[in-house]
């Protein structure tokens, strides 16, 4: 048997649709709200790697100059 179910009075089962309806609009409320968030983030990350690739591309010197020998701890 469903929660709706004809035996139940019509002003019961008008209450659990009200209180399903208000939670599902809290809920995509909230996602919306996350959704509008991340992309802000994403936004921003994206400005950010746009520079450091612009920043690379341009750059006069090499990114590393040597060799994986020259990044060996002079301990070993």
């Amino acid at each position: 048997m469903t929660p709706f179910a004809e035996d139940r009075p019509l002003e019961a089962r008008v209450d659990e649709l009200e209180s399903r309806l208000a939670w599902a609009d809290d809920t995509l409320a909230t996602l919306g709200a996350e959704i509008a968030r991340q992309q802000r983030v994403i936004d921003a990350l994206e400005v950010k790697l746009r520079a450091l690739t612009d920043r690379i591309a341009t750059a006069d010197e090499p990114v590393f100059r040597g060799t994986a020998r020259d990044e060996i701890p002079p301990h070993w």
